[in-house]
Formats: C-alpha cells, sequence, structure tokens
C-alpha cells in the first residue's frame, strides 16, 4: 500500500493525465555548470550581442493566407450532445451551411437570439478504415482477423473495415497499437437539428445524413455566448458522432489572439511581454493549421493547442498589445516558425529534438539567466515517488515494467534531463526518451536531479513546462527588469529568427 501522500500525488497526476528500472542504486554524473551556449542570439549573461541578430530582409518572407481560423470549443468523445449558443446583441440567427472552401450559404433566418443543436441519430459504432493499397504482414493480418474484416462499399469504393468500437479514441488505439495504415471510421447517419431554448420549438433539421449545419449572428459584429465564454465569428455544429456534436467557432485571425492572450499571459504584465506572446499565438496559429482536420477544425480551444476562450477576459491591454504587432509571425529564412512556449525553464532551454522530435535550427537549448531575476511559481520544486508508485505510473501510462529499484537520468547539454533508464526488481529495463520520460511521473518539468531518501526517489528540480521555445517568466523578466522589447524576447528564444 502506497503512503497517504504518494496516493494523493497519483491521484493528481492520473486527474492531469486525462485532459494536453540491481538493488543498489546508481545515478549518470550531472554534467558541469558550464552549459553549453547555442543559438545566434545567445545571452553572455543578461547582456545581448544584437549584431548578431538575422537581417530577415534578405529573405522572401512567405505570405499566409489564413485569415479565419476554425477553433474546436467542444469537440471529440467529450463533446455533449447539444450546444446553447446565446446571440448577446438580442438579434437571432442565419442558418446555413459551409462548404469546403469555407464558403457560407443560407438557408433560413431565426429571430430567436438563444438557440440549442442537438442530434438525432441511428446509434452506430466506429470501426478500423484500412487504407486503399495497406498490406498488413502476416502478425498484423492475424490479430485484424481476430477483430473481424469486412469488405464495405465507401464512396464508390470497396474498402476493408474491421472491428467496431465505441469512441474514435477506442479504435486509434488499436491503429496506433497495430501501426496500421488506417483511419477510425464512423457508420452511423442521423442530423442535426436546432430549437430555441425557451420552448425548444423547432427551427430548423437538416435531412437525414447531412451531418454539418452553421449559424451566423444576425448582426456581424455581435457576440455569442456559449458555456460561460463570449466569442466573435460564426459557428459550425457537426456530428462527431451518435452522442457527441462538434462545436466549431469560425473566427478571424486577430480576434483568435485576442481570445488566447488573456489565458495564456496576464494582461497585467509588461506590454513588451505581452506583445511577444502574441506574435507567438498568431505564428503558432499559421503554423499549424489543419492540425485537427479529422475534427473539421484547425485547433481546439484547450491546452492541446492554445487556450482560447473568447473575449471575456480580453481588454484594451491585451487587445492593444494584438493591434501593435498585427500579421507579424516569428519566422525563419522567410517562413513561419513552429513555435513552443511555456511558463518557465529553470534556467536553461532544450533541443527541440529532445521536447518534441523537431529538429528546427531556431529551437536549440541555450542558458537562460533572465528567469532568476523574477519570482514565479515552482522556482524550485521538490516531489517524492516510491519505487512502486514509478512503477505504477509507468504502467498506467503503458509501459511493462514492475516496482523500480534504480533511475538513471540522461541530461543534454543544458543540464536538462532528456531520458531516463528504469531498473525494476527483476533487472528489467526501461528506457524513456523525451517528455514522457518526466511527465509520466508527473513532474514539473525536465530540469531536475534525483536523489535517494531511504525507500524514496527525491525529485529536486526547477520550472513548470517542456522548456522548448519562449519561457514566460522569461519573457517578463527581460521586459520588466532588462528593458528589452518583443522583439528582442523573441530573437533570445528563437536562435536564428526574427519578426515580419
Amino acid at each position: 500500500m502506497f503512503r497517504d501522500k504518494h496516493k494523493k500525488i497519483i491521484a493528481c497526476t492520473v486527474a492531469l493525465l486525462a485532459f494536453s528500472l540491481s538493488s543498489v542504486t546508481a545515478y549518470a554524473d550531472r554534467p558541469h555548470d558550464n552549459y553549453a551556449v547555442k543559438g545566434s542570439s545567445a545571452a553572455n549573461g543578461t547582456y545581448i550581442d544584437k549584431s548578431l541578430y538575422v537581417d530577415g530582409s534578405q529573405f522572401e518572407n512567405i505570405p499566409h493566407d489564413k485569415d479565419i481560423m476554425k477553433i474546436g470549443l467542444s469537440y471529440g468523445d467529450g463533446a455533449a450532445s447539444k450546444a446553447e449558443l446565446v446571440n448577446l446583441s438580442g438579434e437571432g440567427f442565419v442558418v446555413g451551411q459551409f462548404d469546403g472552401e469555407g464558403n457560407f450559404s443560407e438557408i433560413l433566418r431565426t429571430n430567436e437570439s438563444s438557440i440549442i443543436a442537438g442530434i438525432r441519430s441511428d446509434g452506430g459504432c466506429w470501426h478500423i478504415l484500412l487504407d486503399e493499397g495497406f498490406e498488413p504482414d502476416e502478425d498484423t493480418d492475424v490479430k485484424l482477423q481476430e477483430l473481424g474484416i469486412e469488405s464495405l462499399m465507401i464512396d464508390d469504393s470497396t474498402r476493408k473495415v474491421c472491428g467496431s468500437f465505441k469512441s474514435r479514441n477506442e479504435a486509434k488505439k488499436f491503429i496506433s497499437r497495430l501501426e496500421l495504415e488506417a483511419k477510425p471510421w464512423y457508420d452511423g447517419s442521423g442530423s442535426i437539428y436546432l430549437v430555441d431554448s425557451e420552448d425548444e420549438d423547432l427551427i430548423y433539421k437538416t435531412d437525414e445524413g447531412i451531418s454539418r449545419l452553421a449559424v451566423v449572428p444576425m448582426s456581424g459584429n455581435s457576440l455569442t455566448a456559449y458555456d460561460g465564454n463570449r466569442y466573435r465569428g460564426c459557428f459550425e455544429f457537426r456530428m462527431h458522432d451518435a452522442k457527441h456534436l462538434n462545436l466549431i467557432n469560425y473566427v478571424g485571425l486577430e480576434d483568435y489572439v485576442k481570445g488566447v492572450i488573456p489565458y495564456e499571459m496576464s494582461y497585467s504584465w509588461p506590454f513588451e511581454a505581452l506583445k511577444a506572446q502574441a506574435v507567438c499565438a498568431r505564428t503558432y496559429a499559421v503554423y499549424n493549421e489543419g492540425r485537427f482536420e479529422e475534427y473539421g477544425f484547425d485547433l481546439t480551444a484547450d491546452t492541446y493547442s492554445q487556450v482560447y476562450r473568447g473575449t471575456l477576459e480580453a481588454n484594451e491591454i491585451s487587445d492593444s498589445a494584438v493591434d501593435e504587432t498585427a500579421g507579424q509571425l516569428v519566422r525563419y529564412k522567410g517562413q513561419p516558425c513552429e513555435i513552443y512556449y511555456c511558463s518557465s525553464n529553470g534556467g536553461a532551454t532544450e533541443d527541440g529534438i529532445n521536447v518534441f522530435d523537431t529538429g528546427a535550427p531556431y529551437l536549440s537549448g541555450k542558458t537562460d539567466p533572465f528567469e532568476e531575476a523574477v519570482k514565479y511559481p515552482l522556482k524550485d520544486w521538490k516531489l517524492w515517488r516510491d519505487g512502486e508508485e514509478i512503477g505504477y505510473m509507468l504502467r498506467e501510462w503503458g509501459y511493462e515494467i514492475g516496482d523500480v529499484v534504480e533511475l538513471i537520468p540522461e541530461y543534454s547539454d543544458t543540464d536538462n534531463v532528456i531520458a531516463i533508464k528504469f531498473i525494476d526488481d527483476k533487472e528489467n529495463t526501461l528506457e524513456i526518451r523525451g517528455r514522457d520520460c518526466y511527465t509520466s511521473l508527473g513532474l514539473h518539468s525536465c530540469r531536475f536531479s534525483i536523489e535517494r531518501d531511504d525507500e524514496d526517489f527525491v525529485f529536486i528540480g526547477k520550472g513548470w513546462g517542456h522548456n522548448c521555445g519562449m519561457s514566460q517568466w522569461g519573457a517578463n523578466s527581460m521586459a520588466s527588469v532588462y528593458g528589452y522589447n518583443y522583439e528582442d524576447i523573441l530573437r533570445f528564444y528563437f536562435s536564428g529568427a526574427y519578426v515580419a
């Protein structure tokens, strides 16, 4: 049995995961404190040599055509079967449909300012739809036969379908486990209906098999309330399956960024830090266009992308940070950058290849001297885990390991943990590389050391986040303590990049 404090730790860890191994203990020697300094704008102390800045004008800055973002406010197996929208202007909605190019076709108008969308369906289920031409190896074929394979006419083509699952996620797990060239496929049909919120009188119902419906507020600039938040733009309902209705917000790029900033960084922070955050959020959106295409949108409104909750917490300050950087992106040789940011890094960023498996040169690890000048949550932290807990937590992540008796961490040039070898009480070994090596243990960042306290492993760390890209607290310090502007901040954290 675990002790009470460990039960609480595990319970909290498991809850967070639902949301984004000889008897003698030995440890790898820690690297010395002369961290490797990388990147063309690495700081010498807190001084940045601006003569090393890349001149972005020498490159052709590729324009982007992303004016409208499609954001999943509620989606997937966790979405509800109904969604209520309220036009806060008191006017009604235009009902219609978006085509594949995002063009809206009007069907009718309703004066009801409060409406509910829901699903009527035949209650189908999910399957695995194998890609055309996919030929499984012998072992995989046996496993597919056990699931049951059926040939069906889908989109005028004979396709192989196997298995039956309650949700898309269950089907995706099998696809991942068997390394199939396939995608989840839902065999049900149904329709979407609209009713007024007060009497639930029917406003409109799509024909059977039509699983998409859109609404546009009658007054172009009005706000729409949903789930306690307020949003600009238009909305599309998409039937995910028999029980779940995806709700997608079609919103202008700049309005989207204004709905991100207050939830990723406080408006009370230095204005230059807010501007750096605005450029990061905009670049992230442009770079990740279509990331969730299988659900019908670009990005989610939660931590799987960037937190986006519309206008409720936005104010003149946060909006101004977006307006004053309108259209600007973090670029590398003309192209928008693959952007990452975290709350804090504890003293050094990390190479993208060791965190997100990306070798982008502007995501190079470096010493960060700026955070030290400000106070922030989890600047220093300490967590205890015993071997039984660690084994349990790893098994919860799907790894096969017993009670852990030894941990051997691997450190990067910037002194962050990039891999851990676990040894259990039967001398089985497991090596986990990248973020999973510490997130699976419920640790706050990859910047930590490991000590032994009787039967406990003690993790002594700094910072909060994945350590790749911009530190938000570092940006705060660069602006408030050292007087750097938003371009300096972005050039420091994204080596060789520039703003344009």
